[in-house]
């Protein structure tokens, strides 16, 4: 864990940069995403937790499923404000009519660390992700960490809505042939308002992605991301 962290930590400082440069891509798509979380508390100290997403995408210009994502996981809230988590992913792809294949299967280890704070007037979450990553028709095991730094702004201390974004950077640490190569993977960012209504929270806005592919083709998703956290 202190590894993912010492690794993936390194990331942060490009993230801000990274995310407010203008972008180009020779090739670009408009997708839907939908994701459904949920942490389920495990005992009265609400220490340990089950968390469980399902994320699929709708991509090909918004005419058939592209990736479909299953992640269940352990967590573990060292205090209020630092949670660390081992978790499963299966990660197929079902179509990427850019690449030219109809279906690749994936699955990944996750570690993560969740780190909550809140300054400046907003709240403020540190996500820190590695993932080995078993992908069909590659040479091995793929290595990859991630950075998120998520900010969300409530219009005052009374309401339960606002905004909410957040800008995520991936790096590949290993090439493998026929997959992931070294290096620059992808940058994620979001911006969309945020409601919260009990043990539920929904989010709605714009998700941008510019990602180099496995032969090294740069691709930009536009992308209407629905989502809905659960916390029981």
């Amino acid at each position: 864990m202190l590894r993912l962290a010492c690794t993936a930590g390194v990331l942060l400082l490009c993230i801000v940069l990274l995310g407010a440069s203008p972008v180009f891509a020779q090739r670009t798509d408009f997708q839907a995403w939908s994701q459904l979380t949920t942490q389920i508390s495990l005992d009265e100290e609400k220490k340990w937790l089950f968390y469980f997403e399902a994320q699929p995408r709708v991509g090909d210009d918004v005419s058939r499923l592209e990736r479909l994502l299953i992640r269940p996981a352990i967590g573990y809230n060292i205090d209020k404000d630092i949670a660390i988590y081992l978790g499963y992913g299966w990660t197929p792809t079902y179509m990427d009519t850019n690449y030219d294949y109809d279906f690749r299967n994936e699955n990944r280890i996750w570690q993560q660390v969740l780190i909550r704070k809140s300054a400046l007037g907003l709240d403020w979450q540190i996500r820190l992700r590695e993932e080995q990553r078993w992908i069909e028709d590659t040479s091995g095991l793929a290595n990859r960490a991630r950075a998120l730094l998520r900010g969300s702004y409530k219009f005052c201390d009374c309401q339960d809505f606002g905004l909410t974004g957040f800008n995520e950077l991936f790096v590949n640490l290993n090439s493998v042939e026929g997959g992931p190569q070294g290096g620059f993977d992808r940058d994620r960012f979001f911006f969309g308002p945020f409601l919260e209504q009990g043990i539920a929270r929904y989010e709605v806005g714009y998700l941008g992605e510019y990602a180099h592919r496995f032969d090294n083709d740069p691709r930009m998703i536009n992308a209407l991301m629905v989502s809905v956290a659960l916390n029981f």
